[in-house]
C-alpha cells in the first residue's frame, strides 16, 4: 500500500508540474515593463534603429530574450541587435535593446513582430517600417525560361512576318503575269485563222 501512496503522489506531483508549464506558456511577462516606439520612417536603401527598454520591477533577476521573426526581416533586409538578444536583469534594472534595421528592398510599409521571452514566459510586439521618399525600382530578375519564351515569340513574329511578305510578293507577280497574257491574248487570237 505505501508504494501505491507514493506513485500516486509522484503521478499528482508531476500532472502539477505539467500544468503548471503549460500554463506557463501561455501567460505574458509578470513584473516586466517594455517601452519602444513601435513605428519608424526609413529611406531605402538605408535603416532605422529601434530602441526597446525592459525594466526587471521584480525582486529576482530575470533571463530576457529578444526574438524577432526572421522571415518578416528577410523580405526587406537585414538586422542586428546591440548589445545582444539575451540579457540578464538583477531586480529593478533596466536595460535597452537597440535593433539595426537596414532596409535593402522596396517596401512601402512592412511590420516585424518581436517576441520577448523570460523563461516560459514571453510577450509579442510589432515593430512598424514606413518607407518615405522613393522607392527604387525593383529589377526584374528573369528567369530563363522567360527570356527563351521571350526569344521564341520574337522569332515567330519574324517569321509570320517574313512569310506575309513573300505571300504578297507571289501574289504581285501572279497578278502582273496574268495581266501581261491578258493583254497578249487578244492580239494572238486575231492573227490566228482557223481552218476548218
Amino acid at each position: 500500500m505505501n508504494k501505491h501512496l507514493i506513485i500516486a503522489v509522484f503521478l499528482i506531483s508531476i500532472t502539477l508540474m505539467l500544468s503548471n508549464i503549460a500554463s506557463a506558456e501561455i501567460t505574458e511577462i509578470k513584473d516586466t515593463n517594455i517601452d519602444y516606439v513601435p513605428y519608424r520612417e526609413v529611406v531605402v536603401g538605408q535603416g532605422v534603429v529601434y530602441q526597446i527598454k525592459i525594466e526587471n520591477t521584480a525582486t529576482h533577476e530575470k533571463d530576457y530574450e529578444l526574438i524577432p521573426k526572421a522571415e518578416a526581416i528577410k523580405e526587406i533586409g537585414t538586422y542586428r541587435i546591440d548589445p545582444a538578444d539575451k540579457i540578464t536583469l538583477a531586480g529593478g534594472e533596466e536595460a535597452t535593446f537597440y535593433l539595426y534595421l537596414s532596409v535593402e528592398k522596396p517596401v512601402t510599409r512592412a511590420v516585424i513582430p518581436m517576441e520577448i521571452k523570460t523563461g516560459l514566459a514571453s510577450t509579442s510586439i510589432n515593430l512598424v517600417a514606413r518607407s518615405i521618399g522613393p522607392l527604387q525600382p525593383q529589377e526584374q530578375e528573369s528567369s530563363p525560361l522567360f527570356k527563351a519564351f521571350k526569344i521564341v515569340i520574337i522569332i515567330a513574329l519574324i517569321i509570320i512576318i517574313l512569310i506575309a511578305i513573300i505571300l504578297s510578293i507571289v501574289k504581285m507577280r501572279k497578278k502582273g503575269e496574268e495581266e501581261l497574257e491578258k493583254d497578249f491574248k487578244p492580239e494572238f487570237e486575231e492573227n490566228v485563222e482557223t481552218y476548218y
